[in-house]
């Protein structure tokens, strides 16, 4: 995007969310603009990302993370660790479960996923999941001798799955910073998942349900205690590729794949809104189910897979097989840390834009609890949208309010009210097929006004 058309857009963002409010009553803030989620977005750090994935794959000096291991035991703490100083987290834990299919006693030693959570801000029993493995495996390798070597061959899985786990760690530092400042409206999790690869052969007392162990007992808790996850992003080995700034997103092919491919499509246009700079492939995207995303959507979760290709072993014309892929070669010199950077930026804008706002109270907080006291905008829903959406807002007094609605070039598309409105809480339907016309998918901002005061959000149309 030129810099002119840049610039223009986030001047007509700014002028719309200018004095807005949290979208809670007790928080007062203002939903983040563009050039906040690009700061953020800049924040991402190469050297924060690479330190993880070469401690992950020396793991403890044993530079092996298979399952069972002491370097996969290793990575679990260092995992958490990271996690532990980030003091912006609500919550951080061992998540433990256990591998059924192994044999005796494989499968009476506990393994564990580490979970750390941001608390949402108005719905926080409402949850997002960003996940990623940090086990590895070698059985790819020629030296591999049927599993028979699987405690003591290396398998240093710097880009499978070192790099997705670095990208969550990464993610969750700067959206927890409380110097960011930014708060999500839905509770986000951030997971690094253990077990996802196969268990080795020599351990295997049946050949069901021997990967994707940590994620699936994890959407299976899910499911059966009918938690409302909103989406999962499944990140797995995303840095191996000389050539081209390339990554692929893929769906399961199951009954949620249309849920899931509407929830792909945010990071799609998160790649062309923020200028990430990837090649991406295409909705309605790739299918396939060797990442964690298969399990969620098969407990009826909308989930995605980012990963560098569709899949790794295959080759197209930005993307060459990758040669290391579950080898004792697969080490961080292969890595393309520029490739691990945009895709950790590119889920940065795509989380940024679920909904939230970024905390301004404590900047004048005055101001903020003047402003709470008549007007409190609580956002749109559901968002993203198809056709339909509610925009809620509250009035603590009888007031004249606007609300419009504007495309990303600033555009008034519609005005849904211009009329006096009594004290309470008030829902007014935004229909996209009938406001403006025929509207396409993309971003739209709306902006409720009451006298001086203000109140601005966006709300994603997907089609």
């Amino acid at each position: 995007m030129p810099l002119f058309a840049r610039t223009t857009i986030l001047s007509i963002i700014l002028f719309l969310t200018t004095a807005s409010l949290g979208p809670a009553s007790s928080h007062a803030g203002t939903p983040p603009p563009d050039e906040i989620i690009y700061e953020m977005i800049d924040s991402i750090s190469h050297d924060s990302l690479l330190k993880h994935i070469q401690v992950l794959e020396h793991a403890g000096g044993t530079r092996s993370r298979i399952a069972f291991t002491p370097g996969k035991d290793s990575a679990a703490v260092y995992i958490k660790d990271v996690f532990d100083q980030m003091p912006g987290l609500s919550s951080v834990h061992f998540d433990t479960f256990y591998v059924a299919a192994a044999q005796h006693p494989y499968n009476a030693i506990p393994q564990v996923n580490v979970v750390a959570t941001i608390e949402g801000a108005v719905y926080p029993d409402s949850y997002y999941v960003i996940g990623g493995h940090f086990d590895s495996t070698a059985d790819r390798d020629d030296n591999w001798n049927n599993a028979a070597n699987w405690q003591t061959i290396d398998a240093p899985g710097a880009n499978d799955n070192a790099t997705g786990v670095a990208a969550v760690l990464e993610l969750a530092r700067v959206l927890s910073d409380p110097e960011v400042g930014f708060r999500p409206d839905y509770t986000l999790v951030f997971v690094a998942f253990g077990v996802e690869e196969r268990i080795p052969a020599a351990i295997r007392a049946t050949n069901t349900n021997t990967n994707h162990v940590g994620s699936r007992h994890f959407a299976q808790r899910a499911s059966s205690n009918n938690d409302d996850i909103r989406g999962m992003i499944s990140i797995d080995m995303i840095g191996y590729n000389n050539h081209n700034l390339y990554t692929a997103l893929v769906m399961h092919n199951n009954f949620m794949v249309d849920e899931s491919v509407t929830f792909g499509t945010l990071l799609h246009n998160a790649n062309i809104d923020f200028d990430i700079g990837l090649i991406m492939n295409e909705p309605p995207f790739a299918r396939g189910a060797y990442s964690d995303h298969d399990v969620f959507a098969d407990e009826g979760y909308p989930a995605v897979l980012v990963i560098e290709n569709a899949a790794p072993w295959n080759t197209n014309q930005y993307y060459t097989a990758n040669p290391y892929y579950h080898k004792t070669t697969d080490t961080w010199d292969k890595v393309n840390m520029d490739l691990v950077r945009k895709v950790t930026q590119l889920n940065m804008a795509t989380i940024a834009t679920f909904g939230g706002f970024v905390d301004t109270s404590a900047e004048d907080p005055g101001a903020a609890d003047q402003l709470a006291g008549h007007i409190t905008l609580h956002g749109n829903y559901p968002n993203p949208f198809n056709p339909l959406t509610n925009i809620v807002f509250e009035l603590a007094q009888t007031s004249e309010v606007e609300l419009s609605v504007y495309d990303i070039t600033g555009r008034r598309i519609t005005t849904l009210l211009n009329e006096s409105m009594p004290p309470g809480r008030h829902s007014v339907p935004f229909d996209a097929t009938a406001a403006g016309g025929n509207l396409s998918s993309g971003m739209y901002l709306y902006r409720l006004s009451s006298g001086n005061q203000v109140a601005a959000g966006r709300m994603l149309l997907v089609k």
